[in-house]
């Protein structure tokens, strides 16, 4: 199920829906599900321990990477691999916003949800019936 709907995406303004479509597109960067499907609370180890170490190391090579890349490539391109790395975690950064962000404009300003209790509750009760027949035959 997409995040926004066709009528809802073209209610943004035009210029953001360009970079709403193209952040959207992106991969929701997390934990693989493996981990995820036992253990929920851990999608938050990615962003606040993995992604700030990694920015560090990132930091320490770049001061050796640097110099190297000026050496070898000159002007334009030393300043391209310099911020490469962080540009593509700020991207990821925005992405994961953008879907909070969405979601929680969903959870503020949709219309309440009508609960059907008693519907829900002759499902139940004819699901745990057919349970009970497929145990005796």
């Amino acid at each position: 199920m997409p995040l926004l709907s066709r009528d809802e995406l073209e209610r943004i303004p035009a210029q953001y829906r360009w970079l709403v479509k193209i952040l959207l597109k992106l991969p929701n960067p997390s934990l693989p599900f493996f981990a995820l499907k036992h253990f929920p609370e851990f999608e938050g180890i990615l962003w606040a321990m993995v992604a700030p170490c990694f920015l560090v190391l990132y930091f320490f090579f770049n001061i050796w990477l640097f110099p190297f890349v000026t050496l070898r490539f000159g002007f334009p391109l030393n300043y391209v691999f310099g911020f490469l790395i962080p540009a593509i975690i700020f991207v990821f950064f925005l992405r994961i916003q953008l879907e909070r962000t969405i979601l929680w404009w969903k959870s503020i300003h949709e219309e309440p949800r009508e609960w059907q209790i008693s519907k829900r509750v002759e499902e139940l009760i004819e699901l745990l019936d057919r349970r009970q027949k497929r145990k005796k035959s």
